[in-house]
């Protein structure tokens, strides 16, 4: 029975899922003579079985496309347009006009992520725990899984070079690089609502239904059709009370009667959804409190100096309202961990229209850090939160604050699922499905392995993709 069917009861799913970690074991590689090469074991049945469950968790990966490749670095041509449009009437026998295509070719790089796991000889003979090698295979699963969701919105190959870029690196990327007028088509969207909450408007910003409008025609122009809408857990209430003139209605239509959160219907007739299989992820994470984390031996150690220096500049967002004292920390990070915080001296003086510059001195011991965490306070303010996560770029980094990216905020990604020529626009690139390795046992006797999965997040075309950055929420600094 295909474990897809709906109709496969629980204990049939339960039993396949048994069957599937099980495969395998009993042959372990030290029980061969001269031992044997690593046996794999696709665990893709096992991963559906366990987001059967975990799908609040992980709903982008579940549902992503599985784009199956064969090289480490996987190369595909999107297609940017379709040549002249306008010029093509022509006299008698005269020739066809030309108008090829227009093509770009983008390149994803394979990343590698692995969970090992181990049970001790004597608990797997006891009763203590349920099957205990199958609990920590399906717990690595899980480590793996959600760590592969994280970083399809989180992942910076620019802050550490084994992670893939996520949705907010590819979608900020691409609005920065395209700024010429006539190839803005080219570029995504990106609107800052400068620390409101969704629904809520001032003079200068709506962020109500007004927003998403406009995100669905600009998409439009460009060829995209806004379709879904992801975001972290805490901003669903803000969705909720954008359509809360609902609760009037007594029909048992689900959307008006708010049996769940309605779809999002747009000016251009699209419809983004909100709910289900979009919508809030736990593991699309608001920029928060940093706190030092991970492998305390190969993480970097505290910068050994950060400082701060306000200046005029035309391209400062520290308009009327932000200027104040502002306290700065800066972490370093690596693929291992991040450090403690090193704070600066004393706090720094912003007056309206200028910039800070901040220097950011690396430590010289111990393992190198391959970026930076900047964390900042607001106006007058002494709790530090996330602002920007930046590359470390020599013995020396410095960063310019212009206030462009609000520390404490949150983000929301808007996808088009589909690019024009029917192809994902957003898929997984796979070169091995999430599998488990058997290790042989050492001295210990433990049972021991690792699961993996090999691939990188594809977005074929960003510009048909929108963000709405720096969404205040609960708890948060503004």
């Amino acid at each position: 029975m295909d474990i897809f069917d709906n109709e496969y009861s629980v204990d049939s799913q339960n039993l396949e899922l048994e069957k599937a970690l099980e495969a395998g074991y009993g042959t372990d590689a030290a029980t061969f003579e001269q031992g044997r090469a690593l046996q794999r074991e696709d665990l893709e049945a096992t991963l559906v079985s366990v987001l059967d469950v975990q799908q609040e968790d992980c709903k982008v990966f579940h549902k992503l496309h599985k784009q199956p490749v064969s090289s480490t670095v996987h190369q595909v041509n999107q297609q940017t347009g379709v040549g002249d449009d306008e010029f093509l009437f022509i006299g008698e026998g005269e020739q066809a006009s030309e108008g090829d295509p227009n093509f770009v070719r983008k390149t994803y790089e394979t990343k590698y992520t692995s969970s090992k796991w181990q049970v001790s000889h004597p608990l797997s003979l006891t009763n203590n725990a349920e099957n205990p090698i199958n609990a920590s295979k399906v717990a690595a699963v899980l480590r793996v899984t959600k760590g592969t969701e994280r970083a399809i919105f989180h992942g910076d190959s620019s802050v550490n070079p084994k992670q893939y870029d996520g949705f907010l690196k590819i979608i900020e990327d691409s609005a920065k690089t395209v700024v010429d007028a006539d190839k803005k088509h080219l570029c995504a969207t990106v609107t800052d609502i400068r620390g409101l909450e969704i629904g809520e408007k001032n003079n200068t910003i709506n962020a109500g239904e007004d927003l998403f409008d406009n995100l669905a025609e600009t998409v439009a122009s460009k060829g995209g059709a806004l379709k879904e809408a992801y975001f972290p857990l805490i901003l669903s209430s803000q969705f909720k009370k954008l359509y809360s003139d609902r609760l009037r209605f007594t029909t048992k239509d689900t959307q008006f009667a708010m049996d769940k959160l309605p779809d999002i219907i747009t000016a251009t007739n699209d419809t983004i959804k909100i709910t289900d299989d979009c919508g809030a992820d736990k593991m699309f994470k608001v920029k928060g409190e940093i706190v030092a984390c991970g492998d305390s031996a190969k993480r970097p150690n505290t910068p050994t100096e950060v400082t701060a220096t306000p200046s005029e500049s035309s391209d400062s967002q520290f308009t009327d309202g932000f200027d104040g004292n502002y306290t700065y920390a800066v972490h370093a990070i690596n693929s291992y961990g991040i450090s403690a915080g090193k704070v600066i001296s004393s706090p720094v003086a912003v007056a309206k229209g200028e910039k800070v510059t901040l220097t950011i001195t690396a430590d010289t011991n111990g393992a190198a850090a391959t970026g930076y965490i900047i964390t900042r306070s607001n106006a007058n303010g002494t709790k530090l939160m996330e602002m920007k996560r930046i590359a470390k770029t020599g013995a020396q980094t410095t960063f310019v604050d212009n206030n462009e990216d609000l520390p404490g905020t949150a983000s929301v990604v808007l996808v088009t699922p589909t690019t024009e020529t029917l192809a994902p626009n957003v898929s997984f690139g796979q070169l091995m499905g999430i599998s488990n390795f058997d290790l042989p046992t050492d001295s210990s006797l433990a049972h021991r392995g690792v699961v993996a999965l090999y691939g990188m997040l594809e977005v074929r075309a960003p510009n048909q993709c929108a963000l709405i950055k720096n969404v205040g929420y609960r708890g948060g600094l503004y």
